[in-house]
């Protein structure tokens, strides 16, 4: 199994001053910018497996979020305000106009709320798994987002109050469908050694468990959605499950949906090669229809 050293190899690490928060980036590659967003309690070390591929044809960068691996926080509560305006602060610090924006979790959530915000500095948005969908769906459908949203805060809180490398474990397993054998021991390590330094797991866990109804994606935001938008689901997602993205693409103007088999939470790591090749050919046809 390859290391984040090895996946990385041609990338770079920097730092920006974003309004006064320390970021980190990792970058790779020239061209057009691609920005990529973690999710909760991940760092840009998420996107190992991507940032090299994809910077064959872009500017490729992944970011910690606010509040994440080694960039910093702010004080008070987190919001989505805090978030995007960290976001388009990075944009700002690195010298970057627009960006096609991929986010996987909260991830998608941040970059579908960055569109809605600041659309003329998003070319295109790539909502992979995201997180705060609030769309009619199924009640089999309604039941399974609800069971998968309460292990991820018991996991947490468990994390929280009992911070341990096991329990860390335990929380980094819900990701992926099959865990013995795509949880690489040296990503628990990264997290654990990240997490020991931080002071943001209550924060964090209170964001994701009261997100608040402004916070929600609503069929009326996504209306007002003019970027073309690729909704990328599992078909083992442990949360908010495929239907409810495909009833969120119809109300999305551009909206396109494409589903990743065999995958849980993590399909950019799960399945590398069908995940870049899927989000590229989208970007593709995004470039080629702006031409």
């Amino acid at each position: 199994m390859s290391t984040f050293w090895v996946d990385l190899l041609g990338a770079e690490t920097r730092y920006y001053d974003a309004v006064g928060i320390r970021t980190r980036s990792i970058r790779a590659g020239s061209g057009e910018l691609v920005l990529f967003l973690h999710g909760i309690g991940a760092t840009a070390e998420t996107f190992a497996r991507n940032i090299i591929p994809f910077s064959a044809n872009f500017d490729a960068h992944a970011i910690d979020v606010l509040g994440h691996g080694l960039t910093e926080t702010v004080n008070g509560s987190l919001s989505k305000e805090a978030f995007v305006g960290h976001v388009i602060a990075y944009m700002d610090a690195a010298g970057i106009e627009r960006a096609h924006v991929i986010g996987v979790s909260l991830g998608g959530w941040l970059a579908t709320w960055t569109s809605l915000l600041h659309p003329d500095r998003v070319a295109s948005v790539v909502n992979v798994v995201g997180s705060h969908l609030k769309v009619p769906v199924d009640e089999g459908s309604r039941r399974q987002a609800q069971a998968g949203l309460d292990e991820l805060k018991r996991l947490t809180k468990q994390l929280v109050d009992d911070p341990t490398r096991e329990n860390l474990r335990a929380r980094l397993g819900y990701v992926f469908l099959h865990p013995d054998r795509d949880l690489p021991g040296e990503l628990v390590d990264l997290r654990w050694a990240l997490y020991r330094q931080s002071t943001n797991g209550k924060q964090v866990e209170a964001f994701v468990g009261n997100p608040g109804p402004d916070n929600l994606l609503t069929p009326e935001l996504l209306a007002s959605i003019r970027h073309p938008a690729l909704l990328l689901w599992t078909d083992h997602n442990p949360s908010t499950p495929a239907a409810a993205a495909e009833q969120a693409v119809s109300y999305l103007p551009h909206g396109k949906f494409a589903l990743m088999k065999g995958c849980g939470h993590w399909p950019q790591w799960e399945d590398a090669p069908t995940f870049n090749r899927i989000v590229t050919e989208f970007l593709s046809q995004v470039r080629t229809a702006s031409r």
